[in-house]
């Protein structure tokens, strides 16, 4: 991660521990993707169980480093 943002100058790293906060914004992002995933898939495709679970892992598994970077950009705009 950069230390300073090349357009503005903001430095990212507030304090020690700083993003913390952000790994349950990274939470709450992980638990609306896969609640979506189960609404999409088992309600309304109506897919089994086990092929819903599957399906959820996997796209659990593709945003996780979405999910880091954006958590990270939420976390440091409410504090800015």
């Amino acid at each position: 991660m950069n230390e300073r943002c090349p357009n503005c100058n903001l430095k990212f790293e507030k304090e020690t521990g700083f993003f913390f906060g952000a790994m349950f914004v990274s939470y709450a992002l992980a638990v609306t993707e896969m609640i979506a995933c189960l609404v999409l898939f088992w309600v309304m495709i109506d897919l089994s169980p086990l092929y819903v679970f599957l399906i959820v892992v996997f796209i659990a598994f593709l945003t996780s480093t979405f999910n880091f970077r954006l958590s990270r950009t939420i976390w440091i705009y409410l504090f800015n």
